[in-house]
This record gives structure tokens, C-alpha cells and sequence, in this order.
């Protein structure tokens, strides 16, 4: 058989584009959070806790202002997500009109509130893809995630909706205590077709402090076995990651935001501040009309300024690849951004042992 070629061209031809953008300070993908609104309550939200009032929320005209200006400089791809982004009444005018700047958009949504007129909306212009946050397969898990068991049946209505009109759907999760029993049965929910289930197995602190999370989590070395039974994908994912390290490796940078944060990406809260990426609330700046850039460069060159410390345990540790390492949720959870985010240190650990047979 010969080797496919294609996704490793792909690849460089992406990757030389981000270096160039990287050089050039300009972000070629941007997430919109539309709205700190949601409809449901979940137990592990980190956006409620902190969302400001939603007359703070940047208007349509806002939105698409910010949009022009991201394409004028380069940007092809923008997320939309939330909160729950279908709460905006606006939302098909925002859509549509981003769409019409040739921007790719994807869409993070929980799917309850999709309807046919949704559906026409992004049929009009189809997305990317859409990522759809499922929380249990049952009504009894719903209702105890996010306090309304009757979210179930709205998303999978939601869903069933957009999966007939043929628009790109990946499912995804949250594997905490609650949703754990259901991984399975969630992961089966993807339809033929569509890529696996994406999970988060390690949901970080709401907030600086947050030391009831902790009680969400599933125990590293049940979560490490319940993986290897219920996610045949893992392998390949981890040798991609490998190699992805091994082209850039987190030792060789001297940086302490080893990932791509803020280098060619930022994202925008719903009251306007851009940030290198979600988490890193401390190099947000405020959006002013006509001044995307100038924010952008701002909060991304006072994080590159953040130096990895001599003695930073994270870069030499032999069972990174198997972590989320991320000094913006070390931060939250510690107060110090070269600390550790403790649950996914020993998460890492214990996958490490299993895969090795230790």
C-alpha cells in the first residue's frame, strides 16, 4: 500500500501558514463567545460562575465589525459558541453575516434549542461543523448534570434535526462523576459516519480557588481504565500528539505557554475581551471598534513575556504527552501559572502506567 500523503501535506502546508501568521501577529482562527447566557445549569460550567450582565454582551453590529476586521487581516475560521450561542435572538443575523465574509464558522451548541428555522439558517450557509455538548444518555443523568432531565430530549431532537438536513455533526462530553457510568452509552450515540464522541476527561476549576470541582472528578486510575475499554481511537491519538511534540518539543521553548495560545488564535468574550484563548482571563483586553489587532498583539505579547522557570517539573516530565498541560488553569487552581494542575499530573500518570502495563 502506498502512503497517503495528503494529510501530511495538509499539515505542513497548515503549519507553515501558522508560522507565517505567528510572524506576521495575526490570528487566523477567532472563537466568538455571543453570549454568557445559557438555558441550562450544568454542575461543571466554568462560564455562569464568571458571566457578567448580558446588557454587556457585544451587539450584532459589534460582532460583525469585530468579523470584518478579523478577515481583513487574515482570519478564515471563527467558532461561535457560548454560554448557549442559539439563545441570541440575532444569532441567524450574526451567522449568516460572518459566513458572508467567506469565513469558516463552526458552532458549539447543546442542541436544545435547535428548531427547523435554525436549521434553515445554517443550511443557507452550512458550518465547518458543529460540536454538540451531550451530558448522559438518559433524562435522569441529564437532570442531574444540568438541572433539567427534560434537556435530553430537546437535544436529541436538535440533533436528529440537523443530522437530516445533512449538517456536519460531531457529538462531544464531559466525563465527570456523573456522566461516567453513561461513557459508553454516550460514545454509541454517534451516528454512522460522523468521527467518535470527543470527551474532556479533565474539567478544570470554575474559577481561581474552585476546590469543589475536585468532587466532579473521576478517579485518575478508573478514568485510565475506562478509557483503554471504551476508546479504540486513543492509540493513534496519542502517536499524533507524539509527533506533534517531537516537531515542537515543550523542553526546547522557552515559554512558558508552550501551546498555541495567542500565537495565530484568541478568542473574544461575550463582553468583549480578547484573550489569547479561553482561559487566560489575566491577558484579556478590551475590544474597541477598529482595534482587534492592537488587543490581540497586546494580551499575546504580555503572555509571551511569560518565561518557563528553570525548574518548571512540567517540561522534562516523561509522561507529558499524556497530560493537559495548561499554566492558564494552573493558575486558577494554584494561584501560580507554573504550578500543576494536580488532577491532570496524576491523570497523565496513571495513563502512562496503563499503557506501559506497570
Amino acid at each position: 500500500m502506498e502512503p497517503d500523503c495528503t494529510a501530511r501535506l495538509e499539515d505542513d502546508r497548515l503549519l507553515a501558514l501558522r508560522r507565517r501568521a505567528t510572524a506576521a501577529g495575526v490570528p487566523l482562527h477567532v472563537s466568538l463567545a455571543l453570549t454568557h447566557r445559557c438555558n441550562l445549569r450544568c454542575l461543571h460550567c466554568y462560564v455562569l460562575p464568571n458571566a457578567g450582565a448580558s446588557e454587556s454582551e457585544l451587539s450584532a453590529d459589534d460582532w460583525l465589525a469585530l468579523a470584518r476586521e478579523a478577515a481583513a487581516a487574515g482570519c478564515f475560521s471563527m467558532l461561535l459558541t457560548g454560554g448557549e450561542p442559539l439563545l441570541r435572538d440575532d444569532f441567524a443575523e450574526i451567522y449568516l453575516g460572518i459566513r458572508r465574509l467567506g469565513i469558516y464558522v463552526s458552532l458549539f451548541t447543546n442542541a436544545t434549542r435547535v428548531n427547523r428555522r435554525v436549521v434553515e439558517t445554517l443550511q443557507a450557509a452550512p458550518p465547518t461543523l458543529i460540536e454538540v455538548s451531550l451530558y448522559g444518555a438518559t433524562p435522569e443523568t441529564y437532570g442531574r448534570v444540568t438541572g433539567s432531565a427534560a434537556a435530553c430530549a430537546a437535544a436529541m431532537r436538535g440533533i436528529a434535526l440537523m443530522r437530516a438536513a445533512g449538517l456536519p455533526v460531531r457529538l462531544k462530553t464531559v466525563l465527570i462523576k456523573e456522566t461516567a457510568p453513561e461513557f459508553a452509552a454516550i460514545r454509541a450515540l454517534a451516528a454512522p459516519g460522523e468521527k467518535p464522541v470527543r470527551y474532556d476527561p479533565a474539567v478544570h476549576p470554575r474559577f481561581a480557588g474552585d476546590a469543589e470541582i475536585e468532587e466532579r472528578h473521576v478517579p485518575p486510575a478508573e478514568l485510565a481504565e475506562m478509557e483503554s475499554r471504551t476508546v479504540p481511537e486513543l492509540a493513534a491519538q496519542w502517536i499524533k500528539r507524539q509527533s506533534e511534540m517531537q516537531r515542537q518539543p515543550e523542553a526546547d521553548s522557552p515559554y512558558l505557554y508552550a501551546c498555541g495560545a495567542g500565537l495565530h488564535s484568541c478568542y473574544v468574550s461575550a463582553d468583549g475581551m480578547v484573550q489569547p484563548c479561553t482561559s487566560t482571563v489575566r491577558y484579556g483586553v478590551r475590544y474597541r471598534r477598529g482595534g482587534l489587532l492592537a488587543a490581540f498583539r497586546k494580551g499575546r505579547a504580555a503572555l509571551r513575556a511569560k518565561r518557563m522557570p528553570a525548574d518548571y517539573e512540567c517540561a522534562t516530565c516523561p509522561d507529558r504527552l499524556y497530560c493537559m498541560i495548561c499554566p492558564a488553569i494552573a493558575d486558577l487552581e494554584s494561584g501560580n501559572e507554573a504550578g500543576k494542575f494536580a488532577y491532570a499530573c496524576r491523570l497523565a500518570h496513571e495513563r502512562s502506567r496503563k499503557i506501559s502495563g506497570k
